[in-house]
Order: structure tokens, then sequence, then C-alpha cells
């Protein structure tokens, strides 16, 4: 019985160990982009050694796609709920959420769509890439019927946040109220 308690307390600490490597890596992505990314860069933000990184993740591309999936699934584990929670004034509540990804969340905004458009140019990342587009779809259903008119919301907010992260637009309710009005 303490052999099975050995293995699977070990399987734990990988398991523990491997989270904070990619914990690691998205904030290596966030200071100096993917291009930033190395197993070196991962060691050293995770204070870890070399050989345990690449015990983990063996290539740079396993990392990343290891990389953009935690991170789809953290902002799925974010956004859940949140659209039966918008309220009486919807576009108020999306114009926070925008600003929430811009401000507070800025670097792990700019870390998830470095990892997005990094995606763009890997076709075997982009259904983990795509994952990360469901909740923001879940939400825009609950203005819209219409599943055509849900992804052609959530693109919008796409379009916005990018304005927005790039400070070609800064984040107005207003914006919010008249695209959903004009996709009702």
């Amino acid at each position: 019985m303490q052999v099975k308690q050995g293995v699977d307390g070990r399987r734990r600490r990988g398991e523990q160990r491997r989270s904070e490597l990619l914990t690691a890596t998205l904030a290596v992505i966030e200071r100096d982009g993917v291009a930033g990314v190395s197993h070196r860069a991962v060691a050293a933000e995770a204070d870890v050694s070399l050989a345990s990184i690449t015990y983990h993740f063996p290539t740079l591309d396993a990392l990343l796609v290891a990389a953009l999936q935690s991170a789809a699934e953290d902002l799925a584990v974010e956004l859940d709920g949140r659209g039966t929670e918008l309220g009486a004034r919807p576009a108020d509540e999306l114009a926070r959420l925008i600003e929430h990804s811009v401000v507070r969340r800025r670097g792990r905004t700019l870390a998830l769509y470095e990892l997005y458009l990094y995606a763009a140019r890997r076709p075997e990342l982009r259904e983990s890439a795509q994952a990360w587009l469901e909740p923001l779809t879940e939400i825009a259903r609950t203005f819209t019927a219409d599943p055509e008119k849900a992804r052609l919301l959530v693109a919008a907010l796409d379009g916005l946040l990018m304005q927005a992260l790039i400070g070609a637009r800064k984040v107005d309710r207003r914006d919010f109220a008249a695209l959903l009005e004009v996709l009702r």
C-alpha cells in the first residue's frame, strides 16, 4: 500500500511541477512574448533546473501547446457563469469585462493573444486556440439565440479588445451598447 502512495505522491508532485512550469511559461510570454520562450528562460522564471523543464516538455512546441491549453482552461474557468451575471445593463458589464482584460489582466491578455497568433501559424494548435473562444461565445449566447450573431459578437469583442490593447481606442460602454443593438 505504501508503494502506491509513493507513486501517487510522485504523480501529484509531477503534476504540480508541470503546472508551475506552465505558470512560468505564461509569465515569460507576458514579459517577452512567445519569441522569448526558451527552455532556459522558463527554467530561470520557475527557478528550476533546465532538466526539469525538458523532462516535462521535451520540445518548445510541447511547452507552447501545453501553455495554450492551460491558458484556455484558465480563461474558461474565469469566465464560467459570467453570462448569467450580466444583469440589467449588459453593455456596462461587457465594458467592465473588456476593461478588466485590458487593465487589470493586461499582461495575461497579451500572452493569450500571443499564443492565439502563434496557433494561427500552426494548424495543429488551432483546435486548442479555438477552445478559448468558447467561454466568450457562451456569454454572447445570452444576448442572442442566433448562433451566427453570437459568433459575430465574439469576433467584434475580439476586435475591440485588440484595439484597446494597442491603445487605438478606449473601452467605451457606448460601443458595446451599439454592438448589442446591431446584433439583436
